[in-house]
């Protein structure tokens, strides 16, 4: 019987890079309820990186559109995405091979997925940071150009702060983690503060939410295409998306290694899943209450703090500007470092001898071998191109912006089967599974759906982007 993975961080470090768990899961999982409120920390820092002015904006179109009565499709979205990252969180802690990584495991079911994974990745990474940086550059001319006045340069500016500040936090080796930690809290709270004066602002119509939760539909044919189309728009997004990713990096940046940490990891994604759930309901119901049957709208990050404005007054719009600057820069400091460490791990899974002298001009005897990207010079070229060339995008009469957000969206086209197929067949192999662990065969059925309509919503994006690209 293969020992439990808690025993190897005590365990001498093979040369084979199994030392990762030996230094970062020094202590072992905690045993009670302090204690694993302590712990937690992943699901928060991913759910802060997951959320943007895309599903804010996402969940006011909806609400100021339909009221409360599609609010059952975020259910549904959510509970997907919580799925399919709990599955990915599930082979990296439990898979019986050995396999640190889930693009470990990606590269047993083809030993081209990593690299496929990684190439795909950083060019999301890469439009990501565009548009992110472009948000939060703007959320902080709003809050601070009264004081600094740039005039048509503002933007600008504050795009190059938010790129300095974010790469000096995205390049640390050491406590780089508890800087993602700590930045997500402050998140966090800022955004709960946020919608908790909205609400108080604009109240609840319980029996509306009650109603919107129990698969309620807009009434007429045209109402029910909606909620599907919706529904499947939503579930696409988040099933086959290379934000899902992130979350098992930042639980091996926190040092969860073996079946031991599942029940933590477990926790930890379900808490952090109910936060993320619960900021993009408070976003719906303060439009539905603010914007629904007025004929306005919200379009833009402009409209959310619009929106604010009709919910609370005047401090509104630098409240939402605060918490649209702390959730964009939260996923412009995590996104790039995982999504460029993918890729340079997967060039060192092919290349194993480049590993071998890195480590060896670097002198790195005492680093986990997994730890390697950050002194390959190749990491810091791909990072320092992907958080600085979009600053470009931010300067005055910029063109292409749009054109750039389409093209890199439509590289999901390549992410979505890659990342789905290969987690089915990670996780149903009995082979790779310890043992109790491998998917029985309606967690495998709901894999299969949420991939089958994430493939789905991915060709309808296609036939958008074709139809926007060529003004048909």
């Amino acid at each position: 019987m293969r020992p439990d993975r808690t025993e190897e961080v005590t365990s001498p470090a093979p040369p084979t890079g199994a030392g990762s768990p030996a230094r970062a899961s020094s202590a072992d999982p905690p045993s009670s309820v302090t204690g694993y409120l302590k712990a937690m920390g992943p699901g928060i820092v991913v759910v802060m990186s997951w959320l943007g002015t895309g599903d804010f904006i996402s969940a006011s179109v909806s609400g100021s559109s339909y009221g409360y009565a599609l609010i059952w499709t975020l259910l549904i979205a959510v509970f997907s995405r919580y799925f399919i990252v709990s599955s990915m969180s599930k082979y990296q802690l439990c898979n019986a091979v050995g396999d640190e990584t889930i693009l470990d495991g990606y590269g047993r079911v083809w030993k081209g997925f990593p690299m496929y994974l990684g190439a795909t990745t950083c060019v999301l990474g890469f439009v990501y940071v565009s548009f992110l940086t472009l948000a939060a550059a703007t959320a902080l001319d709003q809050l601070l150009g009264g004081f600094l006045p740039f005039g048509a340069w503002g933007i600008p500016f504050w795009a190059v702060v938010t790129i300095a500040a974010a790469f000096t936090l995205a390049a640390r080796r050491k406590g780089h983690f508890r800087g993602l930690e700590i930045i997500a809290q402050v998140t966090m709270a800022v955004l709960v503060g946020c919608f908790l004066l909205a609400l108080i602002g604009t109240g609840i119509d319980l029996g509306g939410l009650f109603g919107g939760l129990l698969f309620e539909l807009p009434p007429g044919e045209a109402g029910y295409i909606t909620a599907v189309s919706t529904a499947v728009g939503l579930i696409g997004a988040v099933g086959g998306s290379a934000a899902n990713l992130l979350y098992p990096y930042l639980m091996h940046e926190k040092g969860w290694r073996g079946q031991s940490y599942r029940k933590l990891q477990r926790l930890d994604l379900r808490f952090g899943t109910l936060v993320m759930f619960g900021l993009v309901l408070a976003v719906w119901v303060v439009a539905a209450e603010t914007l629904h049957g007025t004929g306005a709208g919200v379009t833009s990050a402009d409209g959310l703090a619009n929106m604010m404005e009709r919910a609370i007054g005047s401090a509104g719009p630098p409240i939402m500007w605060l918490a649209i600057f702390f959730t964009v820069f939260n996923n412009i400091v995590t996104q790039p470092r995982v999504f460029v460490r993918m890729f340079v791990e997967s060039v060192h899974k092919a290349r194993p001898e480049r590993v071998a002298r890195i480590r060896a001009e670097r002198d790195l005897a005492g680093v986990p071998e997994k730890e390697t990207f950050s002194y390959d010079r190749l990491f810091w070229v791909i990072l320092v191109f992907i958080m600085t060339v979009p600053i470009v995008f931010s300067l005055p009469s910029m063109p292409g912006m749009v054109v750039i957000t389409l093209l890199g969206n439509s590289f999901n086209v390549l992410t979505v089967p890659a990342i789905i197929i290969g987690l089915i067949v990670m996780t149903s192999r009995r082979d790779l599974m310890a043992p109790g662990h491998a998917n029985r065969w309606w967690e495998t059925v709901i894999l299969a759906a949420i991939g089958a309509v994430g493939l789905w919503a991915t060709y309808e994006l296609v036939l958008s982007i074709a139809g926007a690209l060529t003004g048909s």
